[in-house]
């Protein structure tokens, strides 16, 4: 569905110089965390010291705008209170919303939600692992007989669980996105993770006089992915400049809910005297500066933000790692490593673009420059998805350093 599709924001105005602390904090003023956050930084609501983060007020006007229309809601159902619908595609009625105050004073005593993202699927492999069986029964128009299954499941017992669904409050419509654990779960969400990210960004500049820079971020309702780069440069003779760059992300529904890593940019001038930047990310293990799990109450949580001293650390490792492309004598044995991973690649989103993506690779190539400005061709394929723009960063940096 277009509206939850992923998008990405960049090229932030010139003018848009930072935000005021007390003012990103409104962002999660009605937040359960709200007090752990301004204990951990030691911070008051009516701080009125300016985070100097370039595009730190777009992206904080973009994210309250989602949250102005889309509102997260868990609501525990029983089995018995589900029903199917297959009018206007697909669709789950919830015939018991009395286990949730959101839904206190709405107008119906029923709704109807549609699934997005891994909705369906995470529903029925919830209900006893029938995901493609109901998958198929749904496509073939087999409604009656998924039907017949529910009623049939639904005199064995209970089978409680809590559903997260998105009410978009524009078009007044119910969504499905996922099942959610009904033990501990906190809901460390995009705004949680921004205010975090630039607050902690903030203080580290005061106290390490790094500056950081908001490069770019791939989002949607449930999901973000921010990145930052830093005043960090490290020389690749012959080749242009490695800086270190952060990246900041967050699922609401994975387990691993806010995570700090390490990826980096190589920076370097293409055939046209042009400047160009080249995002690549080793595997986790490699690049993880510190995560936050759902499972994990705020104490402990934001104690956790400590691990961001490790991101110094691991960006010299990865230097150590990427300087050696600079002595890069095969490169078009490399372009033939990545083309071969890119067509047996199980990667939905990759297998999309797939041919596209064969013919940029499709040249001889003479130097390492050469080779950088072609892996960036393939990043800036139109129509790309951002997922599989993710898996390439990390294709792109294991056949230029791992060379497998």
């Amino acid at each position: 569905m277009e509206k939850f599709r992923k998008r990405t924001l960049k090229n932030f105005n010139i003018s848009d110089e930072g935000i005021k602390v007390n003012k990103l904090l409104t962002l999660i003023e009605d937040s359960p965390y709200y007090e752990n956050i301004l204990k951990y930084f030691n911070i008051k609501s009516n701080n009125g010291e300016f985070i100097e983060i370039e595009g730190a007020n777009t992206l904080f006007t973009v994210i309250k705008a989602l949250n102005k229309r889309y509102v997260k809601v868990d609501l525990i159902s029983s089995l018995k209170n589900i029903y199917f619908n297959y009018s206007d595609g697909f669709s789950i009625k919830f015939s018991d919303l009395t286990t949730d105050d959101y839904f206190k004073d709405y107008d119906k005593e029923t709704i109807y939600a549609k699934p997005i993202h891994s909705g369906e699927r995470d529903f029925f492999s919830n209900l006893y692992d029938i995901d493609k069986y109901a998958g198929n029964l749904i496509k073939k128009g087999y409604g009656d007989i998924l039907d017949q299954n529910l009623e049939l499941l639904k005199s064995r017992q209970e089978h409680v669980r809590k559903y997260r669904l998105i009410h978009d409050l524009d078009e007044d419509k119910f969504y499905i996105r996922a099942i959610v654990s009904e033990g501990r779960y906190y809901n460390y969400d995009n705004s949680i993770t921004l205010v975090i990210a630039l607050l902690k960004l903030h203080f580290e500049t005061k106290t390490s006089g790094i500056k950081y820079f908001l490069h770019s971020c791939e989002f949607n309702e449930s999901f973000i992915r921010i990145f930052f780069k830093t005043s960090e440069l490290k020389e690749l003779k012959g080749v242009g400049f490695l800086e270190n760059t952060l990246q900041v992300s967050n699922d609401e529904i994975k387990r691993e809910a806010l995570r700090f890593s390490n990826v980096c940019s190589i920076s370097f001038k293409d055939s046209k005297d042009n400047d160009q930047s080249l995002f690549i990310k080793p595997k986790d293990v490699k690049s993880k500066v510190l995560s936050i799990t759902h499972g994990t109450g705020p104490d402990r949580a934001f104690k956790n933000l400590e691990g961001f001293a490790k991101s110094k650390e691991i960006f010299q490792t990865m230097f150590e790692d990427i300087k050696s492309i600079s002595k890069i004598k095969k490169h078009n044995q490399i372009l033939h490593l990545v083309r071969s991973k890119i067509e047996n690649s199980t990667t939905v989103d990759i297998k999309r673009s797939k041919e596209e993506l064969k013919k940029i690779l499709l040249r001889d190539i003479k130097s390492t420059t050469q080779l950088l400005e072609t892996f960036n061709k393939l990043m800036l394929l139109e129509g790309l998805e951002i997922d599989a723009k993710e898996y390439l960063r990390y294709l792109i940096y294991e056949a230029l350093i791992d060379r497998t």
